[in-house]
């Protein structure tokens, strides 16, 4: 079953919630995006992902955040720290379902969206039993984001935000809060105080983030279960957009039976 929601916030968060077909409490994963894309995905590599979650008897439900996909809100408006307050408002949200079990949710987070999952799992580390980070960015400060520091953040500083173009989508939009955010924030320091199971996923041709930068997520996180896992050959989507298709793949099932065994 997939239902499309408008789940309430200041711009309502247009949501996509994907359960198995049955009346039973199911454990529920929250799917948070990267930057530049939206609720479904490069590739529609989450709504695969639901997919296969489904497959296994785990709801989830994946979301835009401002200023992407089916949100009202300009790209402007889109902050780090807005995002965590998105997150926050889907966990609750799930929390006052009567087919949700509560006690068994899970969270993942590609790229930036790794980062965004990061602090909020700061905020309620005891209350989500797993996390996942594919390509996860959650570097203290500035990270892999410092060279869009140099190059755009006096733009921002003068004008309340920088156009910056992307190869493969229209320019992106970012305010200055959006940058002083990321500066100010310690990702890595919020995962320390999460104590349930984590894995972290990156390709070893990721051209966007350090691949080993997976080693340093799981090795962050307060949690017993901390692990991390290389694809060789793989990029910063897992090749979703190459005709061969075989390493996401892997990544999807691999990511669907993790997260089953641990939620």
């Amino acid at each position: 079953m997939e239902e499309k929601l408008l789940i309430p916030s200041k711009y309502k968060i247009p949501a996509v919630f994907t359960r198995p077909d049955n009346d039973l409490k199911t454990p529920t994963v929250i799917l948070c995006h990267g930057t530049g894309s939206n609720k479904d995905e490069v590739g529609n590599i989450f709504v695969m992902l639901a997919e296969a979650l489904k497959a296994r008897g785990i709801a989830s439900i994946r979301f835009d955040f401002a200023g992407s996909g089916e949100r009202k809100a300009r790209m402007q408006d889109y902050t780090f720290y807005g995002a965590v307050s998105d997150t926050e408002a889907i966990y609750k949200y799930l929390c006052n379902l009567d087919n949700i079990d509560s006690g068994k949710i899970g969270i993942l987070g590609f790229s930036q969206g790794a980062r965004v999952m990061a602090e909020f799992l700061g905020k309620y580390p005891g209350k989500i039993k797993a996390a996942v980070s594919w390509s996860g960015a959650c570097h203290n400060g500035e990270g892999v984001f410092g060279g869009w520091f140099k190059e755009y953040y006096e733009e921002a500083s003068n004008n309340g935000y920088a156009r910056i173009p992307l190869f493969w989508r229209d320019d992106l939009l970012l305010s200055k809060t959006w940058f002083d955010e990321i500066r100010a924030s310690n990702p890595l320091v919020s995962l320390s105080k999460f104590k349930g199971a984590l894995l972290a996923i990156s390709g070893r041709e990721d051209e966007l983030v350090p691949y080993m930068h997976a080693e340093e997520i799981a090795n962050a996180s307060g949690g017993k279960v901390k692990e991390y896992k290389i694809i060789l050959k793989a990029n910063h989507t897992f090749n979703i957009l190459e005709k061969d298709k075989s390493l996401a793949k892997m990544v999807l099932e691999y990511t669907a039976d993790w997260i089953k065994t641990y939620l």
